[in-house]
């Protein structure tokens, strides 16, 4: 047998004829295959993430993504998932998590996204409380809930080491208003637009929120798994989609209706 670059002429045509037939067979590669990096949004994160009435991920975040994967031609699988879920997913390397506080903490584990929006977090308290904080550090004496996993920045980076904090951690927002209800705590940590959202009408008339001084950015958290290339192209639409105000067009559809 001749070597390949050898071949006679008149072979050509019939090499050329069985690729193509090959090639036909095989089919094009599936969008949005299973080899995509996968992207977790919290679940229970109304409405700036949930999973629809047909189950499929909805809210501002996964808008962003969607938007943003638009744009930058990458493919990614982008879903929802309980919170605490879609955290162990990000350690092991399985997922991205989008939706998440960044720290100096988490900037060392992790690759960190230009910014997804700015959520403001609300103290919750009930009507009658006599707590008159107003920087997230007065809370110290009150046992305060707040959202495992979530990272506040640093007012509480250390505070569950710290044995001046009395911290009583929720596995999710709507948890943690549940306790304070409940009258399990004397605070509720959470977002301001779970504060109003996720809260039964009749509980929003026995509570009120106050505003402590934070008001921090939310990023896509990228394991090592996914490639530089798509966090790089990721970011570059991010930040045309701030430029161009489509950010904030997305957040008024959600946020200020």
């Amino acid at each position: 047998m001749l070597p390949w670059g050898l071949l006679p002429h008149r072979s050509m045509p019939t090499l050329r004829m069985v690729v193509v037939m090959a090639l036909t067979l095989l089919g094009p590669p599936a969008a949005g295959s299973a080899t995509s990096p996968v992207v977790l949004c919290n679940d229970e994160h109304f409405p700036l993430s949930y999973r629809d009435d047909a189950g499929r991920p909805a809210g501002l975040y996964p808008e962003i993504l969607r938007e943003a994967v638009r744009r930058s031609g990458v493919q990614l699988d982008i879903r929802v998932a309980p919170w605490t879920r879609a955290l162990r997913s990000l350690e092991t390397g399985e997922a991205a998590l989008g939706g998440a506080f960044s720290t100096t903490r988490a900037r060392g584990q992790w690759r960190v996204s230009l910014p997804l929006h700015l959520e403001r977090i609300v103290a919750v308290l009930p009507r009658e409380s006599t707590v008159t904080a107003t920087r997230v550090a007065e809370l110290k004496p009150y046992r305060t809930c707040i959202v495992e996993g979530w990272n506040y920045g640093p007012p509480l980076d250390g505070a569950l080491v710290d044995g001046g904090w009395n911290l009583d951690p929720a596995p999710s927002e709507a948890l943690c208003l549940r306790k304070l209800e409940a009258g399990r705590v004397q605070v509720a940590l959470v977002g301001e637009v779970g504060a109003l959202r996720l809260s039964d009408p009749a509980v929003l008339t026995r509570t009120r929120t106050a505003l402590v001084g934070l008001e921090l950015p939310v990023h896509v958290f990228w394991p090592l798994t996914v490639p530089d290339e798509t966090v790089r192209r990721m970011d570059v639409a991010l930040r045309h989609m701030d430029e161009d105000g489509t950010l904030r067009r997305i957040v008024q559809r959600y946020l200020e209706p």
